[in-house]
């Protein structure tokens, strides 16, 4: 029997896979040498995986949906290879300053807004409330303080920068990681069995 609580979110570029700017081929696409570890902690302690990623270059016309999805395809066919199942991937390719015209809308499902979450309790009967969200954004640990989770802000990716920004309660990470792995230890440490 699956503990519905136990589902942790996590952000695609910079916090799974090294932040490239926009992702626009599969062959950008490559893992942090600490996630394949981090991910088979999560996984042994009984954690559901999904990953929730804007993906806003699909909107600014730098890629098709299709491409996105093969890169998605790319990447959760990797993380499966090396014994890693993801239970759900989510991306929002919307923007409010889209150049495509289908594109351009201010979502429920762009992060920080919890569309992509919902969808998520919704389609794997998860519990978000106090589930975990790592991510290298302050999107990311806004995204946790509006769904009642506890963000977690990893130092890869955007993170450095993002950090010397944080400013008030929602942009408050209950953790700050060196990388997803430094986050995964961290989780274990202080979860009670």
């Amino acid at each position: 029997m699956r503990d519905n609580n136990k589902v942790i979110f996590l952000d695609r570029d910079g916090t799974i896979n090294v932040e490239d700017g926009y992702i626009t081929k599969v062959e950008q696409l490559h893992l942090y040498k600490e996630t394949i570890d981090a991910l088979k902690i999560l996984k042994d302690i009984g954690y559901r995986i999904v990953i929730v990623s804007n993906q806003a270059g699909v909107a600014k016309g730098l890629l098709t949906e299709y491409e996105l999805k093969e890169i998605n395809k790319s990447l959760l066919s990797m993380l499966k290879e090396k014994g890693i199942p993801i239970d759900a991937l989510y991306y929002c390719p919307h923007h409010p300053e889209a150049v495509i015209p289908e594109y351009k809308k201010d979502c429920e499902c762009r992060k920080p807004k919890v569309g992509m979450i919902r969808k998520a309790e919704k389609e794997l009967k998860v519990i978000a409330k106090n589930a975990y969200m790592i991510g290298d954004k302050l999107t990311d640990i806004e995204l946790a303080y509006n769904f009642e989770g506890k963000g977690i802000l990893l130092l890869t990716g955007y993170g450095s920068e993002e950090s010397k920004k944080i400013n008030s309660p929602k942009h408050t990470p209950v953790y700050i990681a060196k990388d997803i792995l430094d986050a995964v230890y961290w989780i274990k440490q202080n979860t009670s069995p």
